[in-house]
């Protein structure tokens, strides 16, 4: 169970084998603590000592997110990294590694616009036959963005309605913008727990560029799962009407989602994190468990023990 905080001013404390949420002293919500894997803090939200100790010993790790889609960091026990993994980490050659993780989601992107028979389709198929040969991580970096481009002008015809033309960020201008940003910050939580409990160096990345206290290998290894954990999800929310542009509103020089745009669209990623997925390689697993297992294959392969397989959706 993933335990998302959203009231705000409310608490979490530790009762007798449940987390409470107790708000101005009065408890709105009670959860059985040993079924409780990993928690979300949405803003103005306090979690008391013995709830935050608990669930460091139990391994739950704990989110803190601002209510405008901004991952803050992560609370957890992690294990430190081994020495020789560390070297191993620190010592790849990065333009095999940083290729996959552009290929992988440039092959999601390109088998969702597919889907809809879209022209962008084919500059989109492009930026991945120039990614694949690319030689130089300046070269892949441009291939990625003009894929990343093409694709999201692609998701503009089938959102122009919600006013979506094309991403915008840091502030998003539009719902679908809102909502792309809060999702991606639950997919980089999910990363950043992924590449620690890997016994990896979340700031040390291949396609990334480095940055005190930006998680660059946690941001790498979310790229394959763009598409398939949080583009399809806001597509689909939108285009069926589950959010609309009412679940947002202009605030701060941008447009966020309100509290239930929020609780809806957690909802959904929450829902599609749960659905078991194939991989290129033949096996299948619950999509929110494949990062983990893309973090765990990601380390053998600095160890020498095999090559990196990106994750991506196969064509329908």
């Amino acid at each position: 169970m993933t335990l998302h905080l959203t009231r705000q001013g409310a608490t979490l404390r530790l009762r007798q084998g449940r987390l409470l949420l107790e708000e101005e002293g009065v408890e709105v919500g009670s959860f059985p603590a040993r079924q409780v894997r990993r928690v979300a803090v949405w803003g103005n939200v306090r979690l008391s000592t013995p709830a935050l100790v608990f669930l460091l010993r139990q391994g739950a790790p704990v989110f803190f997110l601002s209510l405008e889609g901004f991952l803050h960091g992560v609370a957890g026990a992690f294990p430190d990294p081994h020495p020789g993994h560390l070297r191993a980490q620190f010592g790849a050659e990065a333009l095999p590694l940083a290729r996959a993780f552009v290929v992988g989601k440039l092959r999601s992107g390109l088998a969702l616009l597919e889907r809809y028979s879209l022209p962008e389709a084919e500059e989109v198929a492009q930026a991945l036959a120039r990614a694949g040969e690319a030689e130089r991580l300046a070269s892949l970096r441009g291939a990625e963005g003009e894929g990343s481009r093409a694709y999201f002008r692609g998701l503009g015809r089938l959102l122009a309605a919600q006013g979506f033309s094309g991403r915008t960020r840091r502030p998003p201008r539009d719902p679908v913008n809102a909502a792309l940003s809060y999702g991606y910050a639950l997919l980089l939580g999910r990363a950043l727990v992924a590449v620690r409990l890997a016994g990896l160096h979340p700031e040390v990345g291949f396609l990334h560029a480095e940055g005190r206290r930006s998680p660059a290998l946690a941001l790498d290894l979310m790229e394959e799962f763009r598409v398939p954990a949080v583009d399809q999800v806001v597509l689909s929310a939108f285009r069926r009407g589950h959010l609309t542009p009412d679940h947002a509103g202009a605030r701060e020089g941008g447009v966020y989602l309100n509290e239930e745009g929020r609780r809806r669209l957690i909802e959904l990623v929450e829902a599609r994190l749960l659905e078991e997925v194939a991989h290129p390689l033949g096996f299948r697993k619950p999509l929110g468990e494949l990062i983990e297992v893309q973090a765990q294959r990601l380390k053998a392969a600095l160890l020498g023990r095999g090559r990196y397989t990106p994750f991506y959706l196969r064509k329908r």
